[in-house]
């Protein structure tokens, strides 16, 4: 698992120090709007860089809400902020090259064969990062697992998923018949065969505590009270010492 997450932010690493070169320079050129396109690469880059200082040492711990209703886990904040200001700065560069580069106001040089391409590529994401962007802040996080007496509910994409716990067959690391395991998947097994997948990589190390967690009160419905108080995160805390 550590190797998925440190050459990639190596690869990533490596444009932040670039992107960060042409932003100094822009300055230099007193050229503002410039320097924000390339510091908006930074950020974006940054975004996978930073997260794996906390994801491969395995640091990562979840921010645990607890209410009557129940507990809602979401991702550790030096995994999450730094992925939300990668969309904001790719958003924020991505909008300035709308507007510069037809206006020709962009200072950083661009090759002739992509100045369609880049508004282009630029349009697309700004359509499909805008609404991502404002989806996570709307709903507090890109993802969520709560658990409650009754039963689970995840998001991790548009749509909530879940189930009433009498629904859930098992709950394993990985799904029937899949060729290619999910690192730190928490797969919920229905009773009509249907294997709901959630990744937690990014909520404990490997995936591995709360995946137990839930597997606890999957297979202990007198413990479920837990979750309707600060029990159940005392119980996953403790593990994660």
């Amino acid at each position: 698992m550590k190797s998925s997450v440190i050459l990639p932010a190596v690869v990533f690493g490596a444009f932040a120090i670039f992107t960060t070169a042409v932003a100094i320079i822009q300055l230099i050129d007193a050229e503002i709007p410039s320097a924000v396109v390339a510091l908006g690469g930074t950020a974006f880059c940054l975004g996978f860089v930073i997260p794996a200082f906390t994801i491969a040492p395995g640091r990562v711990a979840p921010r645990i809400e607890s209410a009557v209703e129940g507990t809602t886990f979401r991702p550790d904040r030096g995994v999450e902020v730094p992925m939300q200001a990668a969309m904001a700065g790719a958003l924020v560069s991505s909008i300035l090259i709308l507007i510069l580069l037809p206006a020709g106001r962009l200072a950083i040089p661009v090759p002739p064969n992509m100045r369609y391409a880049l508004p282009f590529a630029a349009a697309i994401a700004v359509v499909c990062i805008a609404p991502m962007l404002w989806r996570n802040i709307k709903r507090g996080s890109a993802s969520y697992l709560r658990l409650t007496e009754r039963g689970f509910e995840f998001v991790q994409g548009w749509h909530p998923r879940g189930a009433e716990w009498t629904s859930v067959q098992d709950v394993a690391a990985e799904a029937p018949n899949r060729k290619a395991p999910t690192t730190g998947a928490i797969v919920f097994i229905l009773g009509d065969g249907t294997a709901l997948s959630f990744t937690a990589t990014a909520y404990t190390p490997g995936g591995d505590a709360l995946r137990e967690l839930v597997r606890y009160y999957w297979s202990h419905p007198e413990s479920r009270d837990e979750l309707s108080d600060d029990r159940s995160r005392t119980r996953l805390m403790a593990t994660l010492r």
